[in-house]
């Protein structure tokens, strides 16, 4: 029984741990909304758009159109060929600084916005998305001259379009405190799940699988909305995903010691996926295609189910073994 425990508790560990870092700046559930507002001169050629709330500008270019993108030291920073293979400037401390949101990676010494240009191609299809710091709050501390609802800030991507100078101008918005009614109504359906199957004499197994299937399938959702480039976490539908496969064998293997063993493993998959997730229950905006009510009902539930699910397995598995 101890070693059981045990060995649940360092796969705990693993799952919480590791989960959490897979992608290190994957576009997360944010305040902040930006938008695109103006192209001038507009043009067929290009289309810029948000992804992620405020994460990555994307920008999609036409076949046969060669684009540059103007880094922060007005240096080349993104070429997109008309080919469509797109390319970055090795030379361009943008390049590095917009590796992640708040720009805090190191600018190697060869990076000089004054040298010619090194191009390195990093995708094809003439789309590409990155972080660009003129679209989003660059601060982690909320504005103290706006409230709620404002425009906190005006940003200008400057573009050259088949040689004609573009600019691109973003609005970034501080958003309201999402309801928390969606939070209140998964609590009671997480709940709900639970007791009917208490009451049913049924296994935990069955809301752990009900709960699993409904995280792997919002952790889908969000994971299919955002471009690869964008490093979408896995975790999202993965850790839901083993959660299923774990209740779906203890459903088969009824009341026996390894089918609680998988319950509560089943459980710490989920307890996971809710912590990886957990800012989506109070940030005003995920970054998914699925409705937001929907994914922070669903967060909220499998969170009480996942916590049923670990005390009534160790609960049985005492009780068997003593």
């Amino acid at each position: 029984m101890e070693r059981t425990l045990g060995a649940l508790g360092v796969l705990a560990g693993v799952v919480l741990l590791g989960g959490d870092v897979v992608h290190a700046d994957a576009a997360g559930p944010t305040d902040y909304r930006s938008e695109v507002v103006a192209v001038v001169p507009e043009t067929p050629a290009v289309a810029v758009s948000i992804v992620g709330g405020d994460a990555f500008v994307e920008l999609e270019v036409a076949p046969g159109t060669e684009v540059l993108v103007v880094g922060y030291q007005n240096e080349p920073f993104l070429h997109i060929r008309p080919d469509g293979v797109v390319e970055e400037n090795e030379r361009s401390p943008s390049v590095y600084v917009s590796r992640t949101r708040m720009g805090g990676a190191d600018v190697p010494d060869y990076a000089d916005a004054a040298l010619p240009p090194a191009w390195k191609a990093v995708a094809t299809g003439g789309r590409y998305a990155w972080h660009d710091h003129r679209a989003h709050w660059m601060s982690p501390d909320a504005p103290t001259t706006a409230v709620p609802g404002d425009k906190v800030q005006t940003g200008v991507i400057p573009l050259i379009v088949a040689g004609v100078a573009v600019s691109v101008t973003v609005d970034t918005y501080w958003l309201p405190a999402p309801s928390r009614v969606p939070l209140y109504a998964g609590a009671v359906g997480g709940v709900m799940l639970v007791v009917g199957a208490l009451v049913g004499r049924r296994a935990l197994a069955w809301p752990l699988l009900v709960a699993a299937l409904a995280a792997a399938g919002v952790g889908w959702w969000q994971f299919s909305s955002l471009p690869a480039e964008t490093d979408p976490r896995l975790v999202w539908w993965l850790l839901p995903a083993g959660a299923a496969a774990s209740a779906s064998a203890a459903v088969v293997l009824g009341r026996r010691l390894v089918a609680y063993a998988l319950v509560i493993l089943g459980g710490l998959e989920l307890a996971a996926w809710v912590f990886v997730r957990r800012a989506g229950a109070w940030r005003a905006l995920i970054p998914t295609d699925a409705p937001l009510v929907l994914d922070r009902a669903v967060l909220v539930g499998v969170a009480v189910v996942a916590l049923a699910a670990m005390a009534g397995g160790i609960i049985a598995l005492y009780r068997i073994t003593d």
